[in-house]
């Protein structure tokens, strides 16, 4: 598969996960007055590093139909990723501040940010021709990296209301059968 099919392929994959954020966000949150802010946090990651993916992949896809050079398309990519990366880690921690409530959770955040700063440090070392030269390789981590974060936050928002409903039916049934033995 060729670079630019992949570029394709990413930017109709971050598409999809914006659309079903707004499907999840229309259904899951419509009659729900208390919204935890690590849900709403996880509705904008969805949507923001989809829509930033999606850019990304435009761009560079723009540029080389325009005919720019295949040194100048992966600086400008890695420029761009680099840009959004530490565009998303500020974001991230800023609307996170009160979210994380244990040390599981801590953990992950922990390992996104380490992945973060390096695909960060990467596409800064790729742009400046240090290391990479210029390849796609940098980039592509950086928009891979972005919707595997979106994807895990949609996996989450899609399923966690589940496993409480699922939890909450399965202490009620204890519940029952404790009752039941006690009489």
């Amino acid at each position: 598969m060729e670079v630019f099919d992949i570029l394709i392929l990413g930017a109709e994959l971050s598409m999809a996960l914006a659309g079903f954020a707004g499907i999840i966000a229309t259904f899951q949150f419509r009659d729900n007055q208390n919204i935890r802010r690590a849900d709403a946090m996880g509705l904008n990651i969805i949507v923001v590093y989809s829509l930033l993916a999606a850019l990304q992949c435009g761009v560079i896809l723009i540029l080389n139909v325009i005919g720019v050079s295949e040194g100048a398309l992966w600086t400008t990519g890695s420029i761009l990723v680099a840009f959004i990366s530490a565009y998303n880690l500020y974001l991230f921690n800023r609307n996170m501040d009160g979210a994380i409530r244990n040390k599981q959770l801590l953990s992950k955040i922990w390992l996104v940010h380490c992945a973060s700063v390096v695909i960060f440090l990467a596409n800064i070392l790729n742009a400046a021709d240090i290391v990479f030269h210029k390849t796609p390789g940098p980039f592509l981590a950086g928009v891979a990296l972005g919707l595997g974060i979106a994807g895990w936050m949609f996996a989450r928002l899609l399923l966690r209301p589940i496993w409480q409903a699922l939890h909450k039916q399965e202490a009620s049934e204890k519940a029952a059968v404790k009752d039941s033995l006690a009489s």
